[in-house]
């Protein structure tokens, strides 16, 4: 897999996620693919955004944290870029609390 670049949702000037892309290959779209058909047979809805492959960098909290960090990314124009392989699936349960988000490893697959 390649990360490049640096992006936030729901836009970099005010940021909820700060985010690394990962290279949209077609092996990674047909994991979700299989994933998010899975899912729906658990009762899951599918996502009605599109796929947007990526790593968390942070979080942000509040609305005035993230403009400033939008601001501060803006400036720098940070630039990562780098390859590795992945050689597992982990799915998570994310609940997200005042304290932060806590993570719950459910499954791990092999690639």
């Amino acid at each position: 897999m390649s990360v490049s670049g640096v992006g936030g949702f729901p836009n970099l000037k005010t940021p909820r996620v700060l985010w690394a892309g990962i290279k949209a290959e077609p092996g990674l779209h047909k994991l979700q693919g299989n994933i998010e058909d899975q899912l729906e047979k658990l009762g899951f809805e599918k996502e009605g955004r599109p796929f947007t492959p990526h790593l968390t960098i942070c979080r942000v909290k509040a609305y005035t944290d993230g403009k400033e960090l939008g601001k501060l990314t803006a400036e720098a124009r940070p630039h990562i870029s780098m390859d590795f392989v992945a050689d597992s699936f982990v799915l998570f349960k994310s609940v997200l609390s005042p304290k932060g988000a806590e993570y719950t490893e459910l499954k791990r697959i092999g690639l």
